[in-house]
């Protein structure tokens, strides 16, 4: 491969059914037809899903990773966020919403799908509660459920850190004080249980600045905070949040991030526009 085809497989291109143009379809084929392109991301619930799958697939003739989210399910099987299953306490419950949302995905055509959420936040709809044993074994629910329908999972959002400031990440610079100990101690646990499960296929890197770690980037631009979870094991795929967040384009803009992004070692990069 050359090096803008090396490069170009590290990217996810984002696929908006609702939102295309014939122009940015066919810069799409074109980049897959050059083996240019290394994933794409097709919004799940968005418009003609069926009909972007076909164009990605007709122009590929490589295994194309195939990304969406599915939090609260996928169409036609929904349920509410993950404190739906949280407030279950059941892992069976979780293991059917695995694989329920692993055969759905599959049908429609995704590889991967960007779950289970792993962080522990109290009163966070997204959260499967905030004990980490507890949220450790109902995501290796999930995980073996969606392993069983055949789609590989993306836990996130790595490293799952504290939130003090409250500030979200898709409007400023979320902080956390957190120091590796903490992490290891507390948000990592279930990413290390996923790894010694071997059902961990991979994480998605979070926009949070862990400042007792890396005071100058944020974790999905991190070699410091990325390489913990590397130590512990992990030799999977990591993608990064969308990069479109305010809380990276701010202070990075749309090009340094990307390329401190790849130097931080993750393995593709969600530009998400």
């Amino acid at each position: 491969l050359s090096t803008r085809q090396k490069l170009g497989m590290t990217f996810t291109a984002f696929l908006n059914a609702d939102e295309r143009t014939p122009e940015e379809d066919a810069f799409i084929v074109d980049m897959i037809k050059d083996h240019s392109l290394g994933s794409v991301w097709i919004q799940v619930g968005s418009g003609s899903v069926e009909e972007l799958m076909k164009m990605v697939n007709d122009a590929a003739d490589y295994p194309i990773l195939i990304f969406t989210d599915a939090e609260s399910g996928i169409k036609p099987f929904m349920v509410g966020r993950h404190n739906a299953i949280a407030a279950t306490g059941n892992e069976q419950h979780a293991y059917i919403f695995g694989k329920v949302v692993g055969v759905t995905a599959r049908k429609k055509g995704y590889n991967v799908v960007c779950d289970p959420v792993v962080d522990m936040n109290a009163g966070s709809q997204r959260s499967l509660g905030t004990d980490p044993a507890r949220v450790s074994k109902l995501a290796e629910a999930i995980a073996r459920g969606m392993h069983d329908a055949g789609v590989l999972n993306i836990a996130k959002h790595y490293p799952s850190a504290n939130n003090p400031t409250g500030v979200d990440s898709h409007m400023g610079e979320s902080v956390s004080p957190e120091t590796k100990e903490d992490l290891l101690n507390r948000a990592l646990i279930p990413y290390k249980h996923l790894i010694d499960e071997r059902l961990l296929d991979g994480i998605m890197t979070s926009h949070k600045k862990m400042i007792n770690i890396d005071p100058d980037r944020p974790t999905s631009l991190s070699k410091p905070v990325i390489d913990i979870i590397r130590e512990l094991g992990f030799d999977g795929i990591s993608i990064t949040d969308a990069l479109c967040m305010m809380g990276i384009r701010a202070k990075f803009g749309d090009v340094d991030a990307k390329g401190f992004a790849l130097e931080a070692g993750n393995d593709t990069i969600l530009p998400y526009t």
